[in-house]
């Protein structure tokens, strides 16, 4: 598999070298010392009073050669609590674990829809993370359509800022727990996802939705879950860039950062 050098974007700088390339691209190869900023939670939210979520990732991982859990995402309260964050385990390639709340939730996952375990170590195999969190619903989570979560822990995140590939919070006084491997698509909703919309997308790994829009017997639109999807960030470039559009129209643009002495890559890795 061929991969071509992205940039570096030294913390506190801006970037300082880009190499273009004329194909294109599906993912982003982390390999610790990267991660991408998005933005305060409550400033992404579409002008409801929900604060129910759903945040998905298409995302495969390598081996590791640390002690530091890998981190998935993290949102971290101005307090420096820990509201949510998903880690794997650099020693246990079947584990996923949620901290909620400053609580460690470890989870093995030993079958996943009947078949083989998950395994982080198999960066050819991309799977759809799915973590539904609320502050009046609870918590729950998916790996593909298996769930590995079903809380009642209420999980309020308004200020905090998501963080990808990294357990941060905004002001970078916490920054460590790096991802490796790759990320193919992040979508987050503000709604919490049904069963059925989770396993539709398992199996059509390309599609949001079975149907795309609804009309009444007036021909007047209806809205749907469709229209909750406050952010949709792709790796499907051609050139390297440290700003990563936001595809939901709503401008809520990702930003990459790399520590000096690390690098991060794009990929022609996809989901199958």
């Amino acid at each position: 598999m061929k991969i071509f050098n992205w940039f570096i974007l030294i913390l506190f700088f801006s970037c300082i070298d880009v190499i273009t390339q004329t194909s294109f691209y599906h993912s982003l190869y982390f390999q610790g010392g990267s991660w991408m900023e998005i933005a305060i939670m409550d400033s992404m939210k579409i002008g409801t009073d929900s604060n129910d979520y759903t945040l998905q990732f298409w995302v495969s991982g390598v081996e590791v050669d640390t002690n530091e859990a890998p981190a998935f995402f993290s949102l971290i309260d101005p307090k420096d609590n820990i509201k949510l964050a998903l880690f794997r385990d650099p020693h246990e390639p079947s584990s996923i674990n949620t901290v909620v709340n400053s609580d460690l939730i470890d989870t093995i996952m030993n079958e996943l829809d009947g078949n083989d375990s998950l395994d982080w170590n198999d960066e050819d195999e991309f799977y759809l993370i799915s973590i539904l969190f609320s502050d009046s619903l609870g918590l729950k989570g998916y790996v593909d359509s298996t769930p590995f979560l079903n809380t009642n822990d209420l999980v309020t995140v308004g200020d905090t800022k998501l963080m990808i590939g990294t357990k941060a919070n905004e002001e970078r006084t916490i920054l460590e727990n790096f991802w490796y491997g790759y990320m193919n698509e992040i979508r987050l909703w503000n709604t919490w996802l049904s069963d059925s919309t989770i396993q539709f997308q398992v199996a059509h790994p390309d599609k949001f939705s079975e149907f795309y829009r609804y009309t009444d017997a007036d021909g007047e639109k209806i809205m749907t879950y469709l229209d909750s999807l406050i952010g949709l960030w792709r790796f499907n470039l051609s050139e390297a860039t440290p700003t990563i559009k936001d595809e939901s129209g709503h401008g809520h643009d990702g930003t990459i950062y790399t520590l000096e002495g690390y690098s991060i890559e794009l990929s022609k890795k996809n989901v199958q």
